[in-house]
């Protein structure tokens, strides 16, 4: 979608303005300045439109033309994702309508100044503008036709942000394509290839280890988890050189499972259907170190993806099973379906020792337990350094992605010991599953500065929410991005 940035815009046929009021701007919108369409206040009558959030009305003109009212709700409560979703609001309608081009202008949006709501909708515009029908025989009129571009009317000069916006805002959208991709399609061998491809385009250097050099530097969980596939490991290492003059660098992990049956532990219907969502952390990574490239951040960033399917085979690991680790601990395995996070130890202990980063930061769709907990609108995180957690924080009200921090319990060690080997991949008790899963990692990490993010529930939506679309929703990459963004080598 090609935005665009005008002081003023006057809509030609077929096309749209859409023009957002809060309640208390709604209750005389008469009064208020509407821009070109002064002959709403002489043929429209208003005074059933009450900005209350989530509110629309649609009014076509006799030239052509049309205008669309958004509520955005009391000035009080208006954040960043009411805008946003306000926006999703209208892209709907714009959708449901074939409108192809539309202006947007925000009248009032509370203590949020125009420029930055301006910004707000325009990402709720690119994000919600999103439709995955690669596979569909015919496409449908309507809905299924995305905008092809949107004018944003703004007194500031909006240029440098609209091009912030597109870039991660496309590359949130790529990342969602992938996901909701088949896992024929998208498998070890097709990302790394992938990462690859990507890391030439935005000047990343990317090496690619398969099974010989996996089996070499010793990765046993990696290859554990691997042996019921009919495709080889891989390990993708990706590295952004943004400050060559610095030696500090923030390294992401992301789980690669590209398809994740549960292994010799089946999982059954109504669970296994969107396995195939399972590397969404690892979309995650590649994406955000392209979004990095692409805003020519001054940062240094690893972006590490363990790759794998989890499937079951005559040779597939068992329960019971004992595996030697990179960092040479071994695991027993209590649980052939807690296999994200051993492709993770692996990774998070090659990351410290070979790369050396000052911060490590994991993304995974780690356990189902998040989604008890949370539900699907916020990821849980954990962290034992407070300035890590101020740094996701931060990230997470900046971009809207919502985490919440639950704690690391060192008496809930005990549960994760195992008889025969130095740890068990699951607990001994079936409760507080994603903090087991977070001291399970911790195990393989020695002293680095660390932080987990279980992304089970938002990487994937049972339905729509807002501008986040059923399915993939791209989680991740919005938040990680502003952390990079944000982060203060000096801290």
């Amino acid at each position: 979608m090609k935005l665009l940035h005008k002081i003023d815009y006057i809509p030609r046929k077929g096309e749209a303005m859409a023009v957002f009021l809060c309640e208390e701007s709604a209750k005389n919108p008469l009064a208020r300045e509407l821009g070109w369409a002064e002959k709403i206040k002489e043929t429209i009558d208003l005074k059933y439109f009450r900005g209350k959030s989530n509110e629309t009305i649609f009014i076509p003109m006799t030239d052509g033309t049309c205008v669309l009212l958004c509520g955005l709700g009391s000035e009080k409560k208006i954040t960043g994702e009411t805008i946003r979703n306000a926006s999703s609001g209208a892209v709907s309608i714009f959708r449901e309508k074939g409108i192809k081009t539309a202006g947007i202008r925000i009248l009032e949006a509370g203590d949020i100044t125009q420029k930055d709501a301006a910004l707000l909708a325009v990402e709720g515009l690119y994000l919600s503008n999103y439709v995955f029908d690669r596979y569909k025989a015919k496409l449908k009129e309507g809905n299924s036709m995305p905008l092809d571009r949107a004018v944003i009317i703004s007194d500031s000069d909006l240029s440098d942000e609209l091009n912030t916006i597109s870039i991660i805002s496309e590359n949130t959208n790529l990342c969602r394509d992938i996901i909701n991709e088949t896992s024929d399609n998208c498998n070890s061998e097709t990302m790394s290839a992938l990462a690859k491809k990507i890391s030439k385009t935005a000047g990343i250097s990317c090496t690619i280890y398969g099974r010989k050099e996996i089996e070499r530097m010793k990765m046993g969980l990696l290859l554990a988890v691997n042996r019921g596939s009919k495709r080889d490991p891989q390990l993708a290492v990706m590295k952004y050189s943004g400050n060559p003059g610095s030696g500090k660098s923030i390294a992401i992990i992301g789980k690669g499972i590209t398809f994740d049956s549960g292994g010799m532990n089946l999982k059954p219907s109504g669970h296994i259907e969107n396995m195939r969502s399972d590397m969404s952390g690892a979309a995650a990574v590649i994406y955000t170190l392209k979004s990095a490239a692409e805003l020519k951040l001054k940062k240094n960033v690893y972006g590490i993806i363990p790759l794998t399917d989890n499937m079951i085979s005559n040779d597939s690991y068992r329960p019971g099973d004992i595996f030697r680790s990179y960092s040479g601990k071994t695991v027993e395995i209590g649980n052939t379906d807690a296999e994200g996070r051993l492709i993770l130890a692996d990774a998070l202990s090659f990351t410290e020792e070979k790369l050396k980063p000052d911060i490590m930061i994991d993304i995974a769709t780690l356990t189902g337990a998040c989604i008890i907990a949370l539900g699907e609108t916020v990821a849980g995180y954990l962290t034992g350094d407070e300035g890590l957690a101020g740094l996701l924080e931060a990230a997470s009200a900046e971009s809207g992605d919502r985490v919440w921090r639950l704690p690391i319990v060192d008496e809930y060690e005990e549960n994760m010991k195992s008889d025969i080997a130095d740890i068990n991949n699951v607990s001994s008790e079936k409760n507080a599953g994603t903090i087991m899963g977070a001291i399970f990692l911790k195990n393989f990490v020695k002293s680095s500065r660390w932080a987990h993010i279980d992304i089970a529930g938002t990487s994937w939506y049972s339905k729509p929410r807002g501008y986040r679309p059923k399915n993939a929703t791209g989680f991740g990459v919005r938040l990680l991005t502003a952390a990079i963004k944000n982060w203060n080598e000096k801290d």
